[in-house]
């Protein structure tokens, strides 16, 4: 009896632990999340410096509230980007404690 017991408690624990991805593929998630935030930046940082260059000129032409329209568009994606990196992340994270 206790022997029938013993090996259900096991298989109950065992069933719920994770089974651990190759490092080939967490390595390959880990750069694919790494490559994805870098270009994310980058596209934030060349966006804003257009926003910038086009403040700069409407404010000599004396529309430059305009462009600050832009920049709330800017704000906006970026925490969008921001979160949805975040959210991804957690489904794409290798587990760490395998089997």
């Amino acid at each position: 009896m206790i022997d029938l017991l013993d090996v259900a408690t096991t298989t109950i624990t065992a069933a719920g632990t994770p089974y651990c991805l190759p490092d080939q593929a967490s390595n390959a998630l880990a750069t694919a999340k790494f490559w994805t935030q870098l270009v994310a930046i980058a596209l934030a940082v060349v966006a804003v410096i257009m926003i910038g260059i086009g403040m700069f000129f409407s404010s000599r032409r004396g529309d430059g509230g305009e462009m600050l329209k832009g920049l709330g568009w800017w704000i906006g994606g970026v925490v969008l980007i921001a979160g949805a990196a975040q959210m991804v992340a957690v489904f794409i994270t290798p587990p760490t404690n395998c089997i």
